[in-house]
């Protein structure tokens, strides 16, 4: 069973709003609109500052940055990922950050891992190889979980 998001949550939704010292920010529903601002700052930031990738030096490989895109392009399309841009209703939205959101259940059918990008296949790789370290749905006692991917 593919998780979707229920219709009695209405989308988009503003989550929260909250001031900080540089302004305004809210937190929203991150709409097909943004999907590629979300992108190219996940590309810009997280590639270059999260642990394993920064290790690997992801951003030197292009095709292991476009592997790492496309991943965060399937899960957007569900409709469940978050951003936080500054609340200026008189700007288009600028993304000061995101949360590449997904629901897995347990009757979700695993998909062999497959790549012939061996640097994409060396990060994608380890973080598989933790996630298959435990059982989340066994030691949760749940049937579904929400995980992140940046």
């Amino acid at each position: 069973m593919v998780f979707t998001r229920p219709s009695s949550i209405p989308f988009p939704t503003t989550w929260r709003k909250f001031s900080t010292s540089k302004g305004a920010l809210r937190i929203q529903d991150l709409t097909e609109d943004l999907h590629e601002a979300a992108i190219d700052l996940l590309t810009k930031y997280f590639m270059r500052d999260e642990p394993p990738c920064k290790y690997i030096g992801i951003q030197n490989y292009p095709s292991a940055v476009k592997e790492l895109q496309n991943l965060w392009r399937t899960p957007l399309k569900e409709n469940l990922s978050l951003v936080c841009v500054e609340d200026d209703d008189d700007q288009p939205p600028r993304i000061v950050g995101v949360n590449v959101l997904t629901v897995v259940c347990k009757e979700d059918k695993e998909e062999a891992f497959q790549t012939d990008d061996k640097i994409w296949a060396q990060l994608f790789g380890a973080v598989e190889l933790v996630s298959k370290s435990v059982d989340v749905f066994q030691r949760y006692q749940v049937d579904k979980y929400l995980t992140a991917y940046g």
